[in-house]
């Protein structure tokens, strides 16, 4: 008898994602700067406040209906998500995500114009022919000019850096600069196999592996799971159902323009019922 592998839960989860990232906060200002610095000049986090209320220091942090990160850095407010799959539905949802979030800090100021910078990071797995990058903000399609400048999204493809670090060889000057994104791509046997000096990849290494042994949190990760796949499997049943009436109705409504030409043509009742299976009642209400 062969014994099924365990399953390794990754940072693509976003349960791991936060329970590595929101228990140290050295790790996250880290992950963030590594994030941002690429694209903003002299970036850096001097201090950094997690603003999720619902947070719990001394308990595993598991899924709910919040971003999978909210934080202040002092000058701007940041929401991080994973997403593993990249449909319109996120591209939606996220966006509100950020507008909710500059919502709420607008009503806290009571003012239009002293508002943070809100920064809304998606970690994305679009496919390796997607930009690495794709900053989306509010801004005039005619002039070309930002009119909201404190609200952008930044898209990070993940594929699109794996791809490429493979391609060059996994060229370690390469997986220097973009080690806060590959990490996202690393499987079981590369994060057991993952041999890096730096301290801050060996506690996201170590926290990995410490939450798949977890027994509290491998039997959630795996109720979870089932869940959604009973989730998943309704939502499908329910489309198929959909389906399965629209037909039906689209045959009941063409059934009965052709029993009406029938009729026109002066067939016989005894015919059509022979030929539709329909009582004679019920061929007589069709009119």
């Amino acid at each position: 008898m062969i014994l099924e592998k365990k399953k390794f839960y990754t940072l693509q989860s976003d349960a791991v994602f936060k329970n590595v990232f929101y228990r140290d906060t050295n790790l996250l200002k880290r992950f963030l700067t590594d994030i941002l610095s690429n694209l903003y000049d002299d970036f850096h986090i001097e201090n950094i406040t997690i603003l999720n209320t619902e947070l719990s220091k001394d308990k595993l942090y598991i899924k709910n209906k919040t971003v999978d990160i909210l934080v202040d850095i002092g000058t701007k407010k940041i929401n991080c998500e994973v997403n593993t799959k990249y449909t319109s539905e996120h591209v939606y949802r996220n966006f509100f995500y950020l507008i909710q979030s500059t919502v709420q800090d607008m009503r806290k100021n009571m003012d239009y114009v002293d508002i943070e910078d809100h920064i809304q990071i998606n970690i994305n797995f679009m496919g390796k022919k997607a930009r690495g990058y794709e900053i989306s903000e509010y801004t005039n399609i005619t002039t070309g000019i930002c009119k909201i400048p404190f609200v952008r999204t930044i898209d990070v493809n993940v594929d699109y850096f794996k791809d490429k670090w493979y391609n060059l060889g996994k060229e370690r000057k390469y997986y220097e600069k973009y080690k806060s994104i590959l990490m996202f791509s690393f499987d079981e046997d590369e994060f057991k196999s993952l041999k890096d000096s730096d301290n801050y990849m060996k506690k996201i290494k170590d926290d990995v592996e410490k939450l798949n042994n977890n027994t509290e949190f491998y039997q959630w990760m795996t109720d979870e799971e089932d869940r959604q796949m009973m989730e998943n499997s309704a939502k499908k049943e329910g489309i198929k159902e959909g389906i399965k009436e629209g037909i039906n109705k689209g045959i009941h409504k063409n059934q009965k323009e052709i029993i009406k030409n029938m009729k026109k043509e002066n067939i016989s009742i005894e015919t059509i019922k022979k030929v539709t299976g329909l009582s004679i009642e019920q061929i007589n209400e069709i009119s």
